[in-house]
C-alpha cells in the first residue's frame, strides 16, 4: 500500500458489488460483526456476503501513521496504520453526501465537498460532514491487512 494511493491490483481481491439503489451505500450506517475465521474468499467476479475478511493489501506498504485504500468484497475502504501491529478501517463513503474519501497523509478527505476526517477513529475535522465514517473490522493476519465488508 502507498499513503494516498490505491492498493496494486496485484493485492486486492475484487468482487462484483451488489446492485444498490442509488444513496443506500451512503446511508448505510450498520456496523459489520466480525467473522470467526480468518479465511479470505479465493472466489473473483462474485460478491461473498457481509462478514468475512478480504486481504486488501500488504501490511509493510503501508508505514505507521499513514493512511491508504483498497477494496474488500467491492467496497472502497480507507485505512490507517495506528500502530506496528495495528490497524483501523473505515468505509470510505463521505457521511455528508456519499462521495469517496481518499488517504491523505494521516486524514482522509473528500475531493467533493472539503470534509476531513481523522485517519485514527474517522471523526471529523472539517465539515460540512457531522458524522464520522463508518467503521469496519479491520486486523493483521500474518502479513496482510484484512477488513471485514
Amino acid at each position: 500500500m502507498n499513503s494516498g494511493k490505491p492498493l496494486p491490483r496485484r493485492f486486492l481481491l475484487l468482487g462484483t458489488a451488489a446492485t444498490t439503489a442509488g444513496g443506500a451505500l451512503a446511508l448505510s450506517s450498520c456496523s459489520v460483526s466480525p467473522a470467526g475465521s480468518t479465511t479470505v474468499p479465493t472466489a473473483s467476479g462474485a460478491s461473498a456476503p457481509p462478514g468475512r475478511p478480504f486481504r486488501i493489501g500488504k501490511l509493510s506498504e503501508i508505514n505507521v501513521g499513514d493512511t491508504a485504500t483498497g477494496k474488500a468484497n467491492g467496497r472502497t475502504v480507507v485505512v490507517f496504520r495506528a500502530e506496528d501491529r495495528k490497524v483501523v478501517a473505515y468505509d470510505a463513503t463521505c457521511t455528508h453526501a456519499g462521495c469517496t474519501v481518499a488517504p491523505a497523509g494521516t486524514t482522509f478527505e473528500c475531493p467533493c465537498h472539503g470534509s476531513t476526517f481523522t485517519g485514527s477513529d474517522g471523526s471529523v475535522i472539517t465539515g460540512p460532514a457531522r458524522r464520522p465514517l463508518t467503521p469496519l473490522t479491520a486486523a493483521i493476519d500474518g502479513d496482510w491487512i484484512t477488513v471485514v465488508a
